[in-house]
């Protein structure tokens, strides 16, 4: 029985310690440029790439996140685009700071965009430019910190 008893704390701390090296993480996206009212925001910016697969940063940081507000914008004469660089159709903001593993579920993250933005702002999407790792629109988002995103297919959300 003390055999046993000493393999079970011995399983108990190691489960411990692999949960402290493999903490839960969500993707984040950040600014790349902010050209006559028009942001590039991308998974690759300041230097920092993010994971889209299995998250970049860890789910107990603070962060803004990443809101849009697909309202059909059309895109601006002259600017170009691409599968990795499309244009969102909408406009951009930030919330305040929230913690990523307070981003439960999805329609939390959209109900944070919503009641700090309003009506029609929701989580920004890896895809909302039409293609993936980064796309435009309209807004002046900050250049100096990385924003919590999610992704549609993939399980690099805090929730998931």
């Amino acid at each position: 029985m003390a055999l046993f008893h000493s393999s079970l704390i011995g399983l108990l701390v190691l489960a411990s310690l692999l949960a402290m090296t493999t903490a839960k993480k969500g993707m984040t996206w950040g600014r790349v440029s902010h050209i006559s009212g028009v942001d590039r925001v991308s998974c690759t910016a300041n230097a920092v790439a993010c994971n889209a697969y299995v998250g970049d940063t860890e789910c107990a940081t603070f962060l803004p996140i990443l809101c849009i507000n697909k309202d059909g914008s059309p895109k601006p004469a002259g600017l170009a685009t691409d599968f990795y660089n499309g244009w969102a159709s909408g406009n951009i903001a930030l919330t305040i700071h929230v913690k990523g593993s307070d981003l439960t579920s999805l329609s939390v993250a959209n109900m944070l965009c919503s009641t700090q933005l309003g009506s029609g702002w929701r989580i920004a999407e890896h895809h909302d430019g039409s293609g993936g790792w980064g796309w435009q629109a309209y807004g002046n988002v900050r250049n100096d910190t990385r924003y919590w995103t999610y992704i549609n297919d993939q399980p690099a959300n805090c929730w998931n």
